[in-house]
């Protein structure tokens, strides 16, 4: 059937200019028309249709007397299904908008500048509520919160009580959700992923400088080739002397990898007591519970991308993905009948919402996000 406009043949038919042709070809639309697949309740319907019989009723005739009533009696029908189908889309587009509304309702805001410091005392700062300036004096060193939002440690001349002559160690924990920069008191910086933590001397001594991480880490290392620096983390230990790399150690991996990006490390297992020199663009894999390294070449912007304000997945699968979307938006994931092995990839600022990813996740593969409170249900 060749293309028509109804609402040009229905205006010729109210206003009486409509030709034979055309009113056939209008007659014929409404013969071929499907209204069962346009649902709507018998009360809305027979209301829409009162309201166009009675608009009927004052049209002037055609120009062609013949046959009026039965032609009146499909144009009335036609219009009641014209009728029909804008109060169908006036009625789905306010679903829609309604749907829009709740998914903005329940969005997901991106994480932020978030952590506690824990002292050796014991004591707790909330580094999200503290005030820039001085937190706290401690061995001689003075703890502050700089504008930008990082923590220093600087000599200041004065000391805390420290009885028993012990090297005074502080932890700093990001949340889920959140993030957080350190300068350690020997110069080297220190970012501190979501649900992460880092616990380090506040004055390093002896011969080498050691801290403990748990999560994702990127470190400048300041150096000091008479004191190597030291990263403990799970079954994996780092030594360097002057350099910048990530370490990605969570619980909930499958395995704990070290990427460099400058400089050299040494990676230890200390399961098995091998060890693996990197150059710059390695990374060194360590599964858990398990002996061996594997070294690989990778793309450290990738790699340390969540340091630098972004996500960038390159062909990634979902659950993948998700780790690292659940704890910076601090949400729970469930998975249902989802194909594991669809991989995925695009470039997201994490100051981005959550619908925002989920969004564009959508457009490039067979995915389907629902966000519920804090809860994402991922569907195929």
């Amino acid at each position: 059937m060749q293309k028509i406009d109804i609402k040009d043949l229905l205006s010729k038919y109210k206003t009486g200019t409509i030709s034979e042709e055309e009113l056939s070809l209008l007659e014929d639309w409404y013969l071929q028309w499907q209204v069962s697949s346009h649902k709507i309740d018998d009360e809305e319907f027979e209301k829409l249709k009162d309201e166009v019989w009675q608009t009927l009723m004052v049209l002037p005739p055609t120009s062609k007397p013949r046959s009026v009533w039965p032609r009146v009696s499909i144009a009335a029908s036609i219009l009641i299904l014209l009728s029909v189908g804008l109060f169908l889309f006036s009625r789905e587009k306010k679903t829609q908008e309604k749907q829009d509304q709740q998914v903005v309702k329940n969005d997901v805001a991106p994480g932020s500048n978030k952590a506690v410091l824990t002292l050796a005392n014991g004591a707790h700062i909330l580094l999200t509520d503290a005030k820039n300036g001085k937190l706290a004096d401690q061995n001689n060193m003075q703890i502050s919160k700089t504008a930008d939002g990082r923590i220093a440690y600087t000599k200041s001349g004065h000391s805390s009580p420290n009885t028993d002559n012990a090297p005074a160690y502080n932890t700093m924990t990001t949340p889920r959700g959140g993030q957080y920069q350190l300068s350690l008191s020997d110069g080297t910086k220190v970012w501190l992923n979501a649900a992460s933590s880092i616990t380090y001397p506040v004055v390093f001594s002896g011969t080498k400088r050691n801290v403990e991480i748990t999560g994702e880490a990127y470190f400048e290392v300041a150096h000091n080739k008479d004191m190597p620096f030291v990263v403990s983390s799970g079954n994996q230990k780092i030594q360097v002397l002057g350099t910048h790399f990530n370490i990605k150690a969570y619980a909930d991996d499958d395995a704990m990898s070290t990427t460099l990006v400058q400089g050299s490390v040494l990676v230890e297992n200390l399961t098995s007591g091998k060890t693996r020199k990197l150059t710059p663009g390695q990374q060194a894999n360590i599964a858990l519970k398990k002996g061996d390294i594997h070294i690989s070449k990778v793309n450290t912007d990738e790699v340390i991308s969540w340091k630098n304000g972004y996500f960038i997945f390159d062909n990634e699968d979902i659950t993948s993905i998700m780790k690292m979307l659940s704890r910076w938006y601090n949400v729970d994931v469930v998975y249902s009948h989802i194909n594991k092995n669809e991989k995925f990839g695009g470039t997201f600022s994490r100051s981005s919402n959550l619908s925002e990813i989920f969004a564009n996740l959508e457009l490039v593969g067979k995915v389907h996000f629902n966000i519920i409170n804090k809860k994402i249900l991922v569907t195929n």
